[in-house]
């Protein structure tokens, strides 16, 4: 019997070597009940209470879809899951592949398994969070620090008498506590987060990071309390349970949500005081005038390309100032940039859409090349996946044969009985396996083009063109038009105040291909091309150049 093993383990409970220690115990368990180990999945230092972010389990969930393997064995139930809605979701989908799980602890897991080790499992990640929090306030109110480290400060790390290490135990930074002041002093004298950054980068200062600063690093939110601006520890003030995270149940990740302020623990601790109130009040008094209410409020306006503008300098995000135009993320928050380029966010999406309106939208002969490319690839796709099933029909024609064989000899008495009977085990196992794969191939549905299809796409696209022309359903036709980009850089153009434009995604490949331009070529990114506007000559061999 084919057989599966994994293992995980958490950075919090366990070490690295419980993954060895883990798959160790399952190889024998496997070999006692005469099981082939095909296979080891694994997840290294990540927690068990969601899935999404377990490379491991998701490859043997994938396995499982081909019939890799017919059995999963692991150290427990706790090892597959932590997550009760998890657990019945692994569980399900084994099961309808007909794979079991095997624990050591537990045995074959059935649904009263998952019913009751999800549910205990679940009481004890919660009781787990509230002996945590306990823990962490009793620190605060000792004065110690219950996470991690902020700039400014080192950890200190003390053998105690009972053996134990001292834990939450801070002294200030002496290099990097003069920063801390400096940022504070020229902040108040007027000086922007992000040319305060600018001057530490020039400086080559290390950040928080380690790596470059940014104006967010410094201002950070006021709402969440958090950045350098922002940092009460500076004042020697510990506040603990000021925000609470929940994890999404969509994404797995995290969202930080604020607690009232009246649940907030805050302790005072003189000796780790690095800024007076004075240079404090003053900086809370200029972030406050420029932090309104109404501004708060303001709702962005979701533009065409939002996120997508990339600067061909350094390859960061361009973001917009001023409501308007486009400018290097990196150069105006860390001043580590000296791209010179920008655009407005008027002239962008105007060549965009121009590019699709005036280009695609004219050459109705892509439509019929393209139902000529989609009947000539159905017609190579079936004559591949005939000659696939003609091979298997052979191959499960030779087991048959091979089965019939075995019979022979054990009903004529030919031959050791116990060797052709485990010969005979594994021909009508892969007698099992081919015969799904026919069945399978059998009910995959044939795709047949549709006989109008011309003239179904140019309604397509005659549709959306008049959404790009009507304002009021304009956002419905943003989101088809993105998902055909994948990103856009800005590079330094032939003349100044014209930037050269370089699309890259599947929108390039369409207007390259309407152009009939041979010479694109693939950038190795999903058969992407690249697409230079405004260029005076092609850049490097990826790039075809279309006047927008």
């Amino acid at each position: 019997m084919r057989t599966a093993i994994y293992a995980r383990y958490s950075s919090d409970l366990q070490s690295e070597t419980s993954i060895d220690d883990q798959v160790r115990l399952c190889r024998e368990r496997a070999e006692r009940e005469g099981m082939i180990v095909t296979e080891v999945y694994s997840d290294y230092a990540i927690s068990g209470g969601t899935l999404s972010n377990r490379p491991g389990m998701l490859a043997l969930m994938d396995a499982a879809k081909q019939n890799d393997f017919d059995v999963v064995i692991a150290e427990a139930l706790d090892r597959i899951s932590r997550d009760q809605e998890d657990i019945a979701a692994i569980f399900k989908r084994l099961s309808h592949a007909e794979i079991k799980i095997v624990t050591l602890s537990e045995g074959e897991i059935n649904e009263l398994h998952v019913g009751l080790k999800g549910t205990m499992n679940a009481l004890f990640l919660k009781d787990l969070a509230i002996k945590t929090k306990r823990g962490q306030r009793r620190r605060v109110e000792a004065g110690k620090i219950p996470g991690g480290n902020s700039y400014g400060y080192n950890i200190i790390r003390q053998l105690k008498e009972d053996g134990t290490v001292t834990t939450g135990e801070r002294e200030i930074n002496t290099e990097q506590a003069s920063i801390i002041r400096r940022i504070f002093k020229e902040y108040a004298d007027g000086q922007p987060p992000r040319k305060i950054a600018s001057r530490l980068n020039a400086e080559g200062i290390a950040s928080p990071r380690g790596g470059q600063w940014n104006a967010s690093t410094i201002n950070g939110s006021r709402q969440r309390r958090n950045g350098i601006l922002n940092n009460e520890l500076y004042l020697g003030r510990i506040t603990y349970n000021r925000q609470r995270f929940i994890k999404d149940p969509e994404t797995g990740k995290r969202r930080s949500r604020l607690n009232p302020e009246h649940e907030w623990v805050v302790t005072e601790v003189p000796a780790l005081s690095i800024l007076d109130d004075g240079v404090w009040d003053r900086v809370q008094a200029i972030k406050a005038r420029y932090t309104s209410q109404v501004g708060n409020k303001r709702q962005t306006k979701k533009r065409l390309l939002t996120g997508l503008i990339k600067c061909g300098c350094c390859g960061g995000s361009m973001t917009i100032v001023n409501r308007e135009r486009y400018s290097c993320a990196a150069k105006r928050e860390r001043g580590t940039c000296d791209s010179p380029v920008g655009i407005k966010l008027s002239e962008l999406e105007d060549r965009v859409l121009t590019g699709l309106k005036d280009i695609l939208l004219g050459n109705e002969g892509l439509i019929d090349t393209f139902v000529v490319e989609f009947k000539a690839e159905l017609a190579r796709l079936r004559k591949q996946r005939g000659a696939h099933e003609r091979h298997v029909q052979k191959d499960l024609n030779k087991v048959n044969n091979g089965i019939k064989r075995c019979l022979t000899f054990i009903t004529e008495g030919d031959g050791d009985p116990g060797l052709v009977r485990a010969e005979l085990r594994s021909l009508e196992s892969r007698k099992r396996d081919l015969e799904r794969t026919l069945a399978t191939a059998h009910d995959d549905q044939v795709i047949e083009p549709h006989p109008n299809m011309a003239e179904l796409y140019r309604k397509k696209v005659g549709e959306l063109q008049a959404l790009l022309a009507d304002e009021t359903a304009r956002p419905q036709a943003m989101d088809l038009i993105r998902s055909m980009i994948d990103h856009i850089e800005i590079h330094v153009g032939p003349e100044r105040g014209k930037p050269d434009v370089i699309l890259i995604g599947a929108l390039a490949q369409i207007l390259a291909f309407t152009q009939q331009n041979k010479t694109a070529t693939s950038n190795g990114s999903g058969g992407r091309v690249l697409l230079v506007a405004g260029a005076r000559k092609p850049r490097e061999s990826l790039t075809v150049p279309i006047e927008l």
